[in-house]
């Protein structure tokens, strides 16, 4: 299995994940001759599927969660969502049962290193953002060894954290190209909208209504709504801040492509005690695979290859299918452990290659 571009999608590719929009099943996995679909994807924002072929055969991609289980989360925050707005009432009962289920998955797979991207379109980003950015959160929680409880109220806090989106003007909200600076003021007041809405909701613990309100304070004192910094944040925010973060940038939006995982990952460290605990940064990043497992790559002798898996503790090294000479010619396929080919680097990642990234401004995350 492995990711790609839609413009990639040839006859031999089949659906390795099915590809859903608006909770509706729009290319279920195992479908084949997926080339002939390439302009819908497109008109419907998806940019990116997981496929299956013969350059692919074999490779897994972990996730810390069932793709079953965030497929649903993801739907039952639509569904309530929608819902508060037409009622005007927030009902969390099924988003309850959907952190505990996430909580459970996540604590039993303990040593997995994340390759997944979720694919969403534009429209659906805020929902597939909460659900990814609980899970980051989450997977945080777990190497500080949070209770149950603890990581209740950090999980239903921040699958909620941009609630407050829902009640912006979306033109302003999903606007393609840089805000300006009016509308990137009206459009901070997403925190405290979200906090004032989540307010209603007396058996959600204030902690988690804080969470809406605080995920883009920094420590540094640079971020909003109040300016905080240093100690005035408290744990569950400066975990959801670096989730938060590393899930903007990995994720398509209307504005601006997404990054990849190594890069994202270099933001996170670069502004590591100056925006980010430094603690929690690396706490993050031990429990994701700097170059995916499926991504693909450009080697520093100029072959192409595919990440089938990785070296534990040696993110920078995993194995790669090399499929691609130096000459851009396909080759019979092998393995090659980079580990014990220290000669080897990886120099590129695919969206490195295909895309600069630009430097990112604060109403972009």
């Amino acid at each position: 299995m492995r990711l790609v571009s839609i413009d990639m999608l040839k006859p031999e590719m089949k659906i390795a994940r099915a590809v859903y929009q608006k909770g509706a099943l729009i290319l279920p996995a195992g479908r084949k001759n997926v080339d002939r679909y390439v302009n819908s994807l497109r008109n419907m924002g998806i940019e990116y599927v997981y496929v299956e072929d013969d350059k692919s055969e074999g490779i897994e991609i972990p996730d810390a969660i069932a793709e079953r289980t965030r497929t649903h989360c993801k739907q039952v925050l639509q569904d309530t969502i929608q819902q508060f707005s037409i009622t005007d009432k927030l009902e969390t009962k099924g988003l309850e049962e959907c952190v505990n289920k996430v909580i459970t998955e996540i604590l039993k797979n303990p040593d997995v290193q994340v390759s997944l991207n979720d694919i969403a379109s534009n429209d659906e980003y805020t929902y597939t953002h909460s659900v990814s950015t609980m899970v980051y959160a989450l997977m945080i929680a777990r190497k500080l060894n949070y209770s149950e409880q603890k990581l209740y109220i950090l999980g239903i806090g921040t699958l909620l954290h941009d609630v407050g989106k829902m009640l912006i003007d979306r033109n302003v909200m999903f606007k393609e190209g840089q805000l300006t600076n009016q509308e990137f003021e009206y459009v901070k007041m997403h925190s405290l909208y979200g906090y004032q809405t989540l307010q209603r909701i007396h058996a959600l613990p204030e902690q988690a209504r804080l969470i809406a309100y605080m995920h883009h304070e920094r420590l540094d004192g640079s971020g909003y709504p109040q300016g905080l910094r240093g100690d005035e944040l408290n744990e569950y925010i400066r975990i959801v801040s670096i989730a938060d973060v590393y899930d903007a940038l990995t994720t398509d939006r209307c504005y601006r492509k997404k990054w990849p995982a190594n890069k994202a990952m270099d933001f996170l460290m670069e502004r590591s005690e100056k925006e980010f605990d430094p603690v929690l940064v690396g706490l993050f990043t031990q429990q994701l695979a700097v170059y995916p497992n499926g991504s693909l790559v450009r080697l520093s002798n100029r072959y192409m290859g595919i990440v089938s898996k990785q070296n534990k503790g040696m993110p920078l090294r995993p194995y790669v299918r090399v499929i691609q000479n130096a000459n851009g010619e396909d080759i019979v396929p092998y393995e090659l452990n980079l580990m014990k080919e220290l000669s080897v680097t990886i120099i590129e990642s695919e969206l490195e290659i295909n895309r600069n990234c630009p430097s990112v401004s604060p109403d972009e995350l």
